[in-house]
């Protein structure tokens, strides 16, 4: 039996330690990630795909329940592809010509996935709080290089170590639906590596549970709760032991996260869907919904390319959005069948509500009358109520919940 080259993987600087001898199951955790992304890559490149094989271990292949992984597996991409495929896997010889070192990492409680954006920012800041034994973890995809730049120059702030797995690359500025999976199970190496039993997915409510806007319209599905799910049981299976995927911001909208980390500046994060830049288009819907949570949030932000209130800008996310927020407010029963889909399945209409309100009260900070959308969307009757609203967030009235866990 042959030993297949690792096709997706990149050993690199602080990750170099993986290709010894001693971590096969990592290996395995991430070839599992890995060729689940690449799945989605393909698909979206409009080609077939009936079936993915992906290669294991010997001794995970022989040893774990590849009955229920499979089944997971092929589930998550029917629900996030729409595609029926046939998931198999394959026995390999991973030891064969690797090199025998040891590598040793401390015990740690929790892993807490960074990626140098608002809410990962905030969350690793009050995690330092929560947890005495916490390690960072950065999933960095190869041709992200202004991203990577930018987490670097975050673990020199931030008090927490942050280690970096190298990923495959993303290969487009689209969502992919995977990254989410791919993250947690990245996380799962450390995991298996410090023993720790609690992964922290820090991404606030709205984003986890995203509603659609318009039929067509394309969401992220990356932290949903079935993709999280999905990860948490995989990662159970191939540890043989219990795993907590830890969503403490889950009912907390973007403003009240950042509020509550007591941060004052995020002029140096990243949300905005062009990640192969580096910088802030200022009219995706990253940039909109950021801008109007540091503006309610009343914190230093940054800066943008384009200003998400101009007439010249390209303003459809925004517009979108403050028409969502306006209904929502004004008269929920106008809010549709595909837009209250996710709200009702889940119960969040409170904190949708919220997170409305929110974006009205971003607009009425950032811009005043005589500006088109400052004039179509707030209203005499709705102004007390957005200044309430101010002064709740800014009064962290709702916290971050580090009991909340995916079950």
């Amino acid at each position: 039996m042959k030993r297949l080259r690792d096709k997706y993987f990149s050993y690199y600087k602080e990750g170099n330690f993986l290709r010894y001898k001693q971590f096969v199951l990592e290996r395995d955790i991430l070839r599992i990630a890995y060729y689940i992304f690449e799945a989605e890559k393909t698909i979206k490149s409009n080609k077939t795909l009936d079936r993915l094989e992906i290669p294991l271990s010997e001794e995970t292949y022989t040893t774990k329940n590849l009955v229920k992984l499979k089944d997971i597996l092929e589930e998550l991409l029917l629900l996030i592809l729409a595609e029926d495929i046939e998931v198999t896997f394959t026995k390999i010889n991973d030891v064969k010509g690797r090199v025998t070192k040891k590598f040793e990492m401390e015990k740690k409680e929790a892993i807490c996935l960074f990626s140098g954006g608002v809410d990962s920012y905030a969350g690793i800041s009050l995690a330092e709080e929560k947890y005495k034994n916490l390690i960072g973890l950065f999933v960095a995809h190869n041709d992200q290089v202004r991203i990577i730049k930018i987490v670097n120059d975050f673990k020199k702030k931030i008090k927490t170590q942050i280690r970096t797995i190298y990923a495959p690359a993303m290969e487009s500025e689209g969502y992919s639906q995977f990254r989410g999976f791919l993250y947690i199970l990245s996380g799962g190496v450390y995991a298996s590596l410090t023993g720790a039993g609690k992964i922290l997915v820090t991404e606030c409510g709205p984003t986890m549970y995203q509603p659609l806007f318009s039929p067509y319209d394309s969401i992220t599905y990356t932290t949903h709760p079935y993709v999280l799910k999905s990860a948490k049981e995989v990662l159970e299976i191939l540890l043989v032991r219990k795993i907590d995927i830890i969503t403490p911001f889950e009912d907390l909208t973007k403003a009240e996260v950042i509020a509550n980390s007591n941060l004052k500046n995020f002029s140096e994060t990243h949300s905005c869907i062009t990640q192969r830049r580096g910088d802030h288009c200022g009219t995706c819907f990253g940039c909109v919904i950021k801008k109007l949570a540091e503006n309610v949030a009343g914190v230093r932000g940054v800066i943008y390319n384009k200003n998400i209130f101009d007439l010249e800008s390209d303003r459809d996310n925004i517009i979108n959005v403050l028409e969502f927020s306006e209904k929502l407010i004004t008269n929920p029963r106008r809010i549709q069948g595909f837009q209250r889909e996710k709200m009702d399945e889940f119960e969040k209409w409170d904190l949708f509500k919220r997170y409305a309100l929110d974006n009205l009260a971003g607009l009425m900070l950032g811009e005043e009358k005589g500006n088109d959308l400052f004039d179509r969307f707030i209203t005499t009757e709705i102004i007390p109520l957005l200044a309430k609203r101010i002064k709740e967030v800014r009064a962290n009235s709702f916290k971050p919940n580090f009991d909340k866990k995916v079950e």
